[in-house]
Order: C-alpha cells, then structure tokens, then sequence
C-alpha cells in the first residue's frame, strides 16, 4: 500500500487522481483547502485510507502545520501529485489589460504553493519516491503561441522552474520528478469554452494516464522530465 499526497483533491483532476490511488488500494493524503460532499464520500467509501490535509497552498503556515499529520504518522511518502491551481478568466488578457495585483495570488499558489508542498514533503520522499507537478504547456518558454495570460503562463514557467531545481537536488537520492501537462480539461479551470469542445479531455481520462506515468515513471527516459499526459516530451 502506497502512501500518495494530491493536492487539489476536492474536485476535479485532483480528486479523480485520489480516487484512482484509493482503488488501487493506496492511502491518499487530500489537501484541500475545505472538506466537500466529494472528499466526505471518499471517507465513507474508504475510510481510514483517506487522510486529510486542511490548509491553502498559498498560506505556508498553513501548509507546514497541515504537514504535521504526516510528521506524526512517521511514513515514507511514496507518490506526490501537486494538482491544485488557480486561474482568473478576467486575466486572460494582452499586457495593456492586464491587472497585474490580480497575478500575484494566481503566482502564489500555482508556483509558490508547489514550492511549500515540497519543502514540507522532501523529509518523507525516499529511494523511488515520485514527485508529479501538474503544470501546463502554458509554462513552455521554447513554444509559446500566446500573446496573453501573462500571470497564469509566468506562474506556470516559475512552477516548472521550481521542479528542475528540485529535482537537481534530489535526483541523487533516487527521487523521480515529473512535470506534467494534463491536457485541455473540462474542469472549473478549463472553463465554459473546455465544458463545450470536443477537443478537451474529461479529468477521468487525463487522470488515469497521470497515474499510470508516475506508476511507470521508472519506465521514462531520465532525461526527459517535462511531458504531456501522453507521454509526449514537451519543450522548456
């Protein structure tokens, strides 16, 4: 039994990756910000192997005292998937647009609040430990149509920069991190134009290839660490 952390896991991807580890018979450490009807249905279905993690990602008292649960528990963490994220539709503008105050929270949790998952994570990583940081395409320097969501995309970039340091650091100690674009999802982030295209994925389906890269990350190329759901490698 796997000892997996999701942050995110009240809805959406986030919560279809904790569903996929509960049925695989692992216990999942829920980080979320409030319990819901959804986190409360994991517990009555699985019971002791739903943990919970209470705090905002962009809070790191909150994080770190959050993380003493899992201080006390005295475990190794097996799998980490750092899913939760923030978007503003208002934000999706060209530079002449753009509130700039408004980019701060969506960098605080979409880049820092990765950072602060990790500090308090790393003393519980080991030997085959995999880190899954749910970023984006948006964060691609090398390949970036866009003209606009300058807070969303710089966060995103800031998030993938963060896990090349991290996994700078701890490669040595056999930790895998991957950095991965969960595709265009139907999910209150994808908004109402992912709700109606036929090109955008539901989070079932981008959480069960998620799963199955972390589970296989063995099985990747060492040098590749940013990719698609897929398993396609994305440029930096």
């Amino acid at each position: 039994m796997r000892q997996v952390i999701v942050t995110g896991a009240a809805r959406g991807l986030g919560l279809e990756i904790a569903k996929k580890h509960l049925e695989l018979g692992d216990t999942v450490w829920a980080c979320v910000r409030k319990e819901n009807c959804a986190i409360r249905s994991m517990k009555e279905t699985y019971g002791d192997r739903v943990r919970m993690l209470l705090c905002d990602l962009g809070d790191g008292g909150q994080v770190k005292k959050a993380w003493e649960a899992i201080a006390a528990e005295n475990i190794n963490v097996d799998l980490v998937y750092n899913v939760a994220g923030t978007a503003f539709v208002e934000e999706r503008t060209v530079l002449s647009e753009t509130d700039i105050d408004k980019c701060l929270p969506v960098f605080n949790v979409n880049a820092l609040g990765i950072l602060r998952v990790l500090k308090e994570t790393a003393p519980f990583l080991k030997a085959g430990s995999v880190v899954v940081n749910v970023t984006s395409e948006a964060g691609s320097i090398a390949a970036c149509p866009r003209s606009a969501e300058y807070g969303y995309c710089m966060s995103k970039a800031a998030a993938n920069m963060a896990s090349r340091l991290f996994d700078n650091q701890y490669r040595e100690m056999g930790i895998r991190t991957l950095c991965v674009h969960p595709g265009w999802v139907k999910t209150d982030m994808g908004g109402k134009e992912a709700m109606a295209s036929e090109n955008a994925i539901w989070p079932e389906e981008s959480a069960e290839a998620i799963v199955k890269l972390a589970l296989e990350a063995d099985q990747i190329p060492e040098h590749v660490m940013y990719l698609d759901y897929q398993g396609k490698e994305l440029p930096w």
